[in-house]
């Protein structure tokens, strides 16, 4: 649904927040959107609503919430299906993808099988209703029988003709017989006295109208079965059957969603509405936009005390009671797009677009633990964002296809393009400017490449003048990426689509044009062969190295200040021994982003294998992160992007944002604003004990009082870990620690100390 206005900020949308604590060392934390709520379901205590991506716990009593996803214990994301069995104390969750997971109290268990099933087409949940222990699931391919108590899959049925797979929307069940709403009309099987396993057994109703149609949604509905036929063309019917005769209840509404009955009311939701009957099918109420703006309702149920409860695209989950709406959204994004960062001082910005399709004009913020989003709906594809390094509070934004946009305190400046700066449209006349990076020089420029036009490269000074940069002899309207202003003020670009790299020095005098160097730069080994030019990211790390990740793993660049200088400048490869084998760093990776963390160590993104953490020399896999083997959500990986005040590493995937908080921060020049974390250590602490703000890579001695040496380590950056254990690996016994910090040469120190209880 597309919203009118230039631009929405969305930095107060939660109603009910839950401030984000300081996550730990070696925890995930997930970055999720619950605005887009799908499925709703409830407990005697507890409603329960899904996103796509995870639950929301609201309890009534306390008005709290909780949240459930893959960081802590849910098996998967993409959730389809949703329901509680208040017979079995279980919480039912479905996913696209077959996945099921079963929640009894804190007990998270995973039933993989139709996931794990070779099927052809879909393995979809798409419903699920409860008979005694049994979970009766309506699938993409079939309906299947759970056994909740023993958590195994009892049976399938096969209801198509001659068994072949149909796509099953929802079942409902009258006490012997058991409905089928499929794509291909409705079924009916005796669930008590037949062989259902049989399709023979399953009897389609030829004499319901439309009756070889698609039909999404049935209900019991005080003893009356209703169900509603989609007509993708004319209005939807809902058909109920007295006594064996189908008949017309409804026929006015274009597109009935989903028929819900639940404490004696029969709920229709609609596309953008939802009608509630009694029991008796007569008219009580409707939800509509005029009832609150902008109303996308998924689902609905009403409670044991008359409460109205939905769940609405867009608006989150909905209490309506005595007329009043509560709008219930924890502190999150407000969508799941993210497609690149730019990480400062503490603040966290994410491009919410793309480079293909059309996602609208996002911006997430994160910053003091608060998210906040903004949408500008006259622009799409927002693609990268650069935090400006003198004031954090402006920052610009390139478009793929609709220029530069500028921000101050999160609100919208003004728009950029061929008519108010040197930046040029693919198409003339049109003001239609690709974006492909920023990045500002130590003077404050900011530097743009400007995609698929004759000047590549612009640049707004600080003092807010453009120039543009024409390379007609060596390259021009070519398709143009990243951006990196390295330590040297040279400039690297990617060239996407095969083309290399391209890099430019201005030699500090922007307005001068007679000393530039530039060169197009193909990828090159010490005997001149070429190792690839397919560039897909690249980052300097804190020693001026340029890291390049490309379609054959990791190529690096050791002496980039002789790229314009030395005839042989070659790239070089990483040799790592893993397991006894010798290889080429990820050769055999498409390396979709690379960030350098405060220890220099490499966070490397992969296009189909997750994230790596490898040493500052890129010689030592230190961790490997997959969606198999973590939180991670997918193994997709669009950009990383760390905070190096906190060590927290934030990584952008094709399924949303997800964060890991590393080991390492970025060191200082001195010791400032030293402290330990957590201290004192209580006995039922069992975390990393962390010692921040410290100069980098310093050692660091931790004695007990009388001076015996308990623990040595090196600091990663500007922070070391304890696991509270002595060199025996024994919790060490209560007191005071002293805590020891030297540079290498001894010229810098610092002391300080905590408190351990054991």
């Amino acid at each position: 649904m597309r919203k009118s206005g230039i631009l929405i900020i969305l930095l107060n949308i939660l109603l009910i927040a839950k401030i984000y604590p300081q996550i730990g060392i070696g925890q995930w934390r997930d970055h999720l959107p619950f605005a887009f709520q799908r499925h709703i379901t409830q407990s005697t205590e507890k409603i329960y609503a899904a996103t796509d991506y995870g639950v929301l716990i609201y309890s009534k009593a306390s008005q709290s919430i909780e949240k459930l996803t893959k960081v802590n214990g849910l098996s998967d994301i993409g959730i389809s299906a949703l329901s509680y069995s208040q017979q079995n104390n279980i919480l039912f969750i479905g996913y696209d993808n077959g996945n099921i997971d079963l929640i009894n109290g804190k007990n998270i268990y995973n039933i993989p099988d139709i996931k794990r099933k070779v099927i052809t087409g879909s393995k979809k949940i798409n419903h699920v209703i409860f008979i005694d222990e049994y979970a009766i699931i309506s699938s993409g391919f079939g309906i299947v029988i759970l056994n909740l108590a023993k958590r195994e899959i009892k049976d399938t049925y096969y209801i198509g003709n001659y068994g072949n797979l149909i796509n099953i929307n929802q079942i409902a069940y009258d006490g012997q017989y058991l409905y089928a709403a499929t794509d291909q009309g409705v079924y009916i099987g005796d669930y008590l006295s037949t062989n259902l396993a049989d399709y023979n057994n399953w009897i389609l109703q030829e004499s319901l109208p439309n009756y070889s149609g698609v039909f999404n949604s049935i209900e019991l509905v005080n003893g009356k079965i209703l169900v509603n036929y989609f007509d993708a063309i004319f209005n939807d019917i809902v058909y109920v059957l007295n006594e064996d005769n189908w008949s017309v209840f409804k026929n006015e509404f274009s597109e009935i969603l989903r028929i819900r009955y639940t404490n004696n009311k029969l709920l229709l939701i609609l596309d953008n509405r939802l009608v509630i009957y009694d029991q008796n099918l007569n008219f009580i109420d409707s939800i509509q936009t005029s009832d609150y703006t902008n109303p996308n309702i998924s689902d609905a149920l009403v409670d044991a005390l008359n409460t109205l409860w939905i769940s609405d695209l867009g608006n989150g989950l909905i209490k309506q009671s005595g007329g009043n709406f509560e709008f219930i959204i924890p502190n999150a994004p407000y969508s799941a797009d993210a497609f690149s960062f730019d990480i400062k001082n503490g603040k966290v910005l994410v491009a919410g677009g793309g480079t293909t399709g059309y996602k609208n004009g996002t911006i997430h913020t994160f910053f003091n633990q608060q998210w906040g989003t903004m949408i500008n709906y006259n622009v799409a594809n927002i693609v990268n964002v650069k935090l400006d390094p003198t004031n954090s509070t402006h920052y610009y934004a390139g478009s793929w296809g609709y220029g530069l946009l500028e921000y101050s305190n999160n609100e919208y400046v003004q728009t950029y393009n061929s008519n108010n700066s040197t930046l040029q449209s693919i198409v003339p006349g049109e003001n239609y400017i690709r974006i492909g990076g920023l990045d500002f020089d130590v003077n404050n420029n900011l530097w743009i490449t400007n995609s698929e036009v004759a000047n590549i490269i612009s640049v707004k000074k600080a003092n807010g003048e453009w120039k543009g940069f024409n390379f007609d002899e060596v390259i021009s309207n070519v398709p143009v990426g990243e951006i990196v202003v390295s330590q040297n003020s040279t400039k690297w670009i990617i060239l996407p689509n095969g083309l290399g790299l391209f890099v430019f020095n201005e030699n500090n005098t922007i307005d001068n044009t007679n000393d530039d160097q530039f060169k197009k730069l193909s990828i090159l080994d010490e005997n001149g062969k070429l190792i690839t030019n397919n560039v897909y990211s690249f980052a300097e790390d804190l020693n001026g190295i340029i890291w390049v990740g490309t379609d054959q793993g990791i190529i690096v660049y050791y002496n980039p200040e002789n790229v314009f200088d030395d005839e042989s400048f070659y790239a070089q490869r990483i040799v790592l021994t893993n397991n006894g084998i010798t290889q080429n760093l990820l050769s055999t990776e498409v390396i979709t982003a690379i960030s350098v963390d405060g220890a220099n160590r490499k966070w490397i993104g992969t296009n189909s294998s997750g994230v790596y953490l490898v040493s500052k020399n890129g010689t030592e896999e230190i961790n490997h992160f997959t969606e198999e083997n973590s939180p991670l959500f997918s193994n997709r990986i669009l950009d990383i992007g760390i905070d190096n005040e906190s060590g927290e590493v934030y990584f952008a995937t094709e399924k949303g944002l997800i964060s890991y908080r590393g080991t390492a921060t970025m060191g200082n020049d001195e010791f400032r604003d030293v402290y330990v974390y957590p201290n004192p250590v209580r006995e039922d602490y069992e975390g990393d004990i962390t010692i921040r703000g410290l100069v980098s890579d310093v050692n660091v001695k931790i004695t007990d009082i009388s001076g015996n040496l308990v623990y040595e380590t090196t600091a990663e950056g500007g922070q070391a870990t304890w696991n509270g254990k002595n060199f025996s690996g024994q919790r060490v016994s209560t007191g005071v620690y002293l805590v020891f910090c030297t540079n290498d040469d001894g010229s810098k120190t610092y002391i300080t100390k905590l408190l351990f209880i054991k």
